[in-house]
């Protein structure tokens, strides 16, 4: 199954300074706007706690833990409306 997802990756001397967020709450809004799907995922390892709370910040929830290319990740999903 294919799915959209929201992704960014940010360089060490730009992290915890908001721009993670912004980026992913900009891909939220304009894949919704768009109608490019009704339900957008993060695929985040286990371990990557601060990525975790910016896809918590943006509206996701965590849907699932599973596994991705033999990493365990967790499966964020927000739904538009």
């Amino acid at each position: 199954m294919e799915e959209l997802e929201i992704g960014y990756s940010i360089l060490p001397k730009f992290w915890l300074q908001g721009y993670a967020f912004e980026a992913a709450q900009k891909c939220k809004h304009y894949a919704f706007q768009e109608g490019f799907s009704d339900s957008l995922i993060s695929i985040i390892h286990v371990d990557n706690v601060p990525s975790q709370k910016v896809a918590l910040k943006n509206g996701m929830l965590l849907d699932k833990t599973t596994s991705y290319k033999d990493n365990p990740v967790h499966i964020f999903r927000v739904n538009q409306g």
